[in-house]
């Protein structure tokens, strides 16, 4: 595993004091720990998709329903691809119909006049930014259990490494995309670095989504919609 120090040194070394001159470690640290967040959070690849996420940091949390509230906040560790809700009967609260959990014009369409205080057993769900809304509103608070992709854990020591980021992609990953920045901040031929820095590190993403893999990064679930299981997501 690469450490922060590690991180830091192939950083300095691939600059060789061209266009990174006054950089503090802290601030060096900042950028790493922006660079695994940004990977993390998902790139846009050249073809126009947005890079899967990372599987080491699918995580599970319970949110309690409002008794007055369409809505309850998201775990503060949540950071995208949520992709299933579980009541607390072990049943799965499903998004629009035609849609996915980030179909809000679709959930506001499927209530009747986008009237949002209809009280009852919450029967179906979506995100908007950090909110997790659904309909109806149970008189008692229940617990939903959420499935997710968390933050990662920002490094802070020189031993420490990259949260979520698999071993073998984590110098290159990484000191490409902070090389990149830097070439570009300054001003003076760096062009051709920056441009060297970008190549590197998407054909570093090209492998990342390759290990990754489709069914890694979109957990599948097996339920009520012509399935065998029911009442479970598969993570």
């Amino acid at each position: 595993m690469a450490t922060l120090l590690e991180l830091q040194t192939a950083i300095l070394d691939i600059s060789k004091n061209h266009y990174i001159q006054t950089e503090s470690d802290v601030v060096l640290s900042s950028r790493i720990n922006n660079a695994v967040n940004d990977i993390a959070g998902g790139i846009r690849m050249p073809n126009g998709e947005i890079s899967p996420p990372l599987p080491d940091l699918y995580k599970s949390a319970i949110v309690a329903t409002s008794l007055t509230l369409p809505y309850v906040a998201l775990p503060i560790d949540y950071m995208r691809n949520l992709f299933c809700v579980i009541d607390n009967s072990g049943n799965k609260i499903e998004p629009p119909r035609g849609g996915n959990y980030y179909s809000f014009m679709l959930f506001l369409k499927s209530i009747g006049s986008l009237d949002l205080s209809e009280k009852g057993s919450v029967y179906r769900a979506c995100v908007k930014g950090s909110k997790l809304y659904y309909q109806g509103i149970p008189s008692v608070s229940v617990n939903l259990t959420v499935l997710y992709y968390r933050k990662p854990v920002a490094m802070s020591l020189e031993t420490e490494t990259p949260d979520g980021i698999p071993e073998h992609l984590q110098i290159r990953l990484i000191k490409h995309y902070v090389g990149h920045q830097l070439a570009r901040e300054m001003v003076d031929g760096t062009d051709k670095m920056a441009a060297y820095h970008e190549s590197e590190f998407y054909k570093a993403m090209i492998d990342l989504t390759d290990f990754i893999g489709i069914t890694e990064a979109a957990p599948e679930y097996y339920g009520s919609d012509g399935s065998e299981d029911a009442g479970a997501c598969d993570g």
